[in-house]
């Protein structure tokens, strides 16, 4: 008897020893990666909280289980030792026989049987996506400790650990098969109640939910496996599954009710009716808890205000119709609810603004720059007093890869280095820290040849930029982006790190920001913008109603119903966005095609009713300018600045006759730049044209660009399947992130350049193309039709095309020129590039919206 007490004692202990074994491997795959600190602020800090919440109140219930089955076992047995007990009871299957004993005690407990599959399943994926160490560790708590414990710690991780991966569309067959029979053990539990089937039923279900979580959906075998089903299909399937759970539980209970008796009271009396009981009660009420505030604090800030607006609105009411509260009274409060919210977000903004003023004068005393304060003296100097600094702000979430954006980006800071010694630069990064300056700028320098001071650039991280992320979100991906950006700006300028000064720019496109930093900074900052092209056009809508294939619309092509909603979508959009672009001061727009969609989307926003009510239609602006409050240099403007493109490195390339027969694209790896195409140009260019593909007249394609993430890799990796598929081998290199002298090289020994993006805002690409000596072949839309390719002191520059036929043929048309035809169409090329889009032309007009939105900095200044 003394061996079994023992063996039961060190099962006993071992249960314990395992619990803080399992929450061991759960803090650290939370901490996996990230500072410890992050753990105790905002949401991940709050889950914790959560978390601890269920554990006390879920295990307060089964320590007094212990100590009930302690008892129970004492009255029924003469010896009345821990050991006797340990031996005799079967303690986990004395707890669940009474919470599936009964109709009541089955429908709590029934709730906790489905969440763990449903649980099960959103660990698989997302601890994939998110690169979440030690899945299984979070089930094997839930099973020891408490589903609800297990769930806020799962979202505490979620919290620290963004997504690193695109969503899995499909679950192979061998993780969602065990899920789905769960389901079995879970319908049989009542049924088998103290019968010898119960505890099988018990391990199958808790092995089952175990299993799938040994290998992630990252995996090379849950990656590689042949037989797989869409997470659309298997959740619509455990909904079912679930159905069939719930409710014949749900309507037995109900039968079940005395007369006269509510559904709510029983309830109540049973979940704490026992320990045991108890305990599930209170695990199946925490995961509600959680799952709830997770909703309501999921999403942008605009949604999560929304969604806890909605809620408080929806349990006043329900609080005043349980009470019995007086309608005329909860009507006559709303009003001083407003304005008592309206007084406190004014002293919100207030300390706000007056926190930055604070901010800004310590990061210019950081730098050296300090701004109104006394300069001690020296033996050969007498003390002075150091003037107004000006803190320019850029905004550029994505300032760290190596498109045209970028180099735009770089060299209007370079400029502004160069001209304002008193300026400090800020630039909102989401690179930052993860980058370091050090890293972010020689990365400017080796791919664009442009060196930035660093003793005047200050980065402001924006950990929260996956919500500008078009990965990030599957459904309304514009609005989603735009909503996220307004987030993203509260975090640049009032989050742990955040700061504005003089002057924002934002030079990536985020037109809901500009409302958002009026809206926070007040008078305080003028508001610019560098527009590389419109979020929403009247071509893409223009797609949309005519139901093609196109980035911006697919899968709705296929559908009327879906063409109308997302027509619908697009004008609440544009009407959205247009009023955004009312707020910056002065615009610059990197073509004329741009500029033309922009002042058309300014057009229709000055007519609007809401420009009416932000004093910014066309009749308000106008009588102001007649009071003489307002002059009329100071309306906004939107002019066109040609991006920067470094000729000078071009024009030194080699002789423009002598070039292999190589064909090179320029361009990020992004979805809209249409990488296919070129591949199935290029083998519709062999199939017409076989003397392309063999013998002297052989020509190569090299696709050159950046990788920003892993959704760019991947498309890179289907670009070099595409081009095996298409029996390209040895036809077509693919040359990710090179640095800048190889990519100069390179397009110094090709002959043709290549860019198929439709409706490509401007194209610097092309220009670099032109500038090298290349002859482009571009698509006829947008900036490469209207503004760069286009005759230059009538000769001719290039070619456009549309589809993959047709680039096909422009590029035979280009190699069967004649050597005197090619060399005069080259040189036509690079006397307009360097005439029209090289850097002193950009630092030109540049120059001119940069005066202007100083002038009107020192002007607010003043005016204080």
């Amino acid at each position: 008897m003394f061996g079994q007490e023992l063996l039961a004692w060190a099962i006993f202990v071992a249960y314990f020893l395992l619990i803080l074994l399992t929450f061991g491997l759960v803090f650290r795959s939370i901490l996996a990666g990230t500072q410890p600190s992050k753990l105790f602020g905002g949401r991940a800090f709050f889950y914790l909280r959560t978390g601890v919440g269920a554990l006390l109140c879920t295990w307060y219930y089964m320590i007094k289980f212990l100590h009930w089955s302690y008892k129970y076992h004492s009255k029924l047995n003469q010896s009345s030792s821990i050991g006797n007990w340990l031996v005799h009871t079967p303690l986990f299957e004395q707890a669940w026989t009474i919470v599936c004993t009964g109709r009541a005690n089955w429908w709590w407990s029934s709730w906790i049987c489905t969440w763990t599959v449903l649980f099960t399943a959103i660990v698989w994926s997302e601890s994939g996506r998110r690169g979440i160490k030690y899945p299984y560790a979070y089930m094997l708590l839930g099973q020891l400790v408490a589903m609800s414990v297990a769930t806020a710690l799962f979202l505490t991780a979620i919290s620290l650990h963004p997504r690193k991966y695109s969503s899995s569309r499909s679950m192979p067959v061998f993780i969602a098969l065990p899920l789905l029979l769960a389901f079995i053990p879970i319908y049989q539990l009542p049924r088998y109640v103290n019968t010898d089937k119960f505890m099988n039923s018990l391990l199958w279900l808790h092995g089952a939910l175990l299993l799938p979580l040994t290998s992630s959906s990252t995996s090379s075998i849950a990656q590689n496996a042949k037989a797989k089903i869409p997470f659309s299909l298997f959740y619509q399937m455990l909904l079912a599954t679930g159905i069939s759970i719930h409710y014949p539980a749900t309507k037995l209970l109900l039968q079940s009710l005395p007369k006269g008796q509510s559904l709510f009271v029983k309830l109540y009396q049973t979940a704490f009716a026992h320990p045991a009981q108890s305990s599930i009660s209170l695990d199946v009420i925490w995961v509600g808890i959680i799952l709830f505030s997770w909703f309501l604090l999921s999403g942008p800030l605009v949604f999560r205000i929304t969604k806890i607006t909605a809620t408080g609105v929806a349990a006043g009411v329900a609080i005043a119709g349980l009470t019995g509260i007086n309608w005329g009274l909860i009507a006559s409060v709303i009003p001083i609810l407003v304005l008592l919210g309206l007084g406190l977000s004014v002293i919100g903004l207030q300390k706000i603004r007056a926190k930055n003023l604070i901010r800004r004068k310590e990061l210019l005393d950081k730098f050296g720059m300090p701004e109104n304060s006394v300069i001690p003296g020296t033996t050969n100097a007498a003390p002075s007093m150091s003037g107004d600094k000006i803190v320019v702000g850029f905004w550029h979430p994505y300032c760290n890869a190596s498109g045209g954006g970028e180099r735009v980006l770089w060299s209007a800071v370079r400029h502004l280095q160069k001209t304002e010694k008193n300026a400090l630069v800020l630039v909102y990064s989401g690179d930052y820290p993860a980058a370091s300056k050090e890293d972010i700028l020689g990365r400017a320098k080796d791919r664009f040849s442009i060196e930035i001071d660093a003793s005047r650039l200050h980065f402001v991280p924006l950990p929260s930029r996956f919500l500008v992320s078009g990965n990030y979100w599957k459904r309304f991906t514009l609005l989603n982006q735009s909503l996220g950006s307004i987030y993203l700006v509260y975090e640049g300028l009032c989050g742990k790190d955040g700061l504005w000064g003089d002057v924002f720019i934002d030079s990536m496109g985020h037109g809901f920001t500009f409302p958002t930093v009026r809206f926070l900074t007040g008078p305080q900052t003028v508001i610019g913008a560098y527009i590389h092209y419109p979020t929403v056009s009247t071509d893409m809508v223009k797609r949309v109603r005519a139901r093609s294939e196109g980035v911006e619309n697919a899968g709705a092509s296929k559908s009327w119903i879906k063409t109308q909603i997302k027509l619908i979508y697009y004008q609440i959009f544009t009407n959205l966005y247009s009023i955004s672009l009312l707020f910056p001061e002065h615009i610059m727009t990197n073509s004329s095609w741009t500029q033309a969609h922009v002042q058309s989307l300014l057009a229709k926003a000055r007519k609007s009713f809401w420009a009416s009510v932000l004093l910014k239609d066309e009749m308000t602006i106008q009588k102001r300018e007649e009071r003489g409050e307002i002059k009329k240099e100071d309306r906004a403007r939107c002019e066109v600045v040609y991006p920067p493109c470094d000729t000078k490195e071009f024009v030194k390339l080699g002789s423009l006759d002598k070039r292999k027969s190589e064909i090179v694209s320029l361009a990020q790896f992004r979805p809209e730049k249409e990488h296919s195409k070129q591949l199935y140009a290029l083998a519709a260019l062999f199939e017409r044209y076989p003397q392309y593909k063999t013998g002297a007249q052989s020509v190569k394609l090299i696709m050159m660009g950046g990788s920003r993430d892993a959704g760019d890799e991947a498309r890179v990796d289907a670009l070099r399947a595409l081009a095996k598929k298409l029996d390209l081998h040895g036809h077509v290199e693919i040359v990710v992130n090179a640095p800048y002298p190889g990519v100069v090289q390179r397009l110094g020994e090709a002959s043709i350049g290549l860019n198929t993006m439709q409706d490509e805002h401007f194209g610097i690409n092309v220009v670099e193309f032109m500038a090298a000596g290349l002859i482009p072949i571009v698509h006829a839309s947008a900036g490469p039709l209207m503004d760069i390719v286009v005759p230059f002191k009538g000769q001719k520059t290039g070619f456009h095309a549309t589809d993959a036929e047709s680039f096909a043929e422009a590029i035979h048309e280009a190699l069967r020129l004649s050597s005197k035809q090619s060399l005069t169409m080259r040189k036509a090329a690079r006397e307009a590039a360097v005439q029209k889009f090289s850097e002193k032309e950009f630092e030109k007009h540049w120059q001119d919206g940069w005066i202007r939105l100083k002038s009107l900095a020192e002007k607010k200044r003043r005016e204080q």
